[in-house]
């Protein structure tokens, strides 16, 4: 399960994707796990871009050009997934304006 799975397992994002009815009195647990999801993502996308690098570096002698460039995917896939979120956040916003 790659970092995409585990968000849709931590938001939920199974559930919203069905035609299954939600029970409106756990909304708001549900947008704040959403949410929190993103400064988790922020968190740790970095740290284990840092640290996969500094075990490729010091596997291959190569120190630190492995660890900066995990680090800066790291940020990159964190910053995407933050996007995703934000972006499933509104579409859910806009659905609950409709109705």
């Amino acid at each position: 399960m790659g970092w995409r799975g585990f968000v849709k397992l931590f938001t939920g994002a199974r559930v919203m994707a069905g035609s299954q009815q939600r029970d409106p009195r756990f909304e708001g647990l549900r947008t704040a796990g959403l949410l929190l999801a993103i400064p988790t993502l922020l968190i740790v996308s970095p740290l284990v871009g840092f640290f996969l690098g500094g075990w490729v570096d010091g596997r291959f002698k190569t120190s630190p050009w492995f660890t900066i460039i995990g680090l800066i995917l790291g940020f990159v896939a964190a910053g995407r997934e933050t996007y995703l979120i934000y972006r499933r956040y509104q579409a859910e916003e806009e659905k609950n304006e409709r109705r």
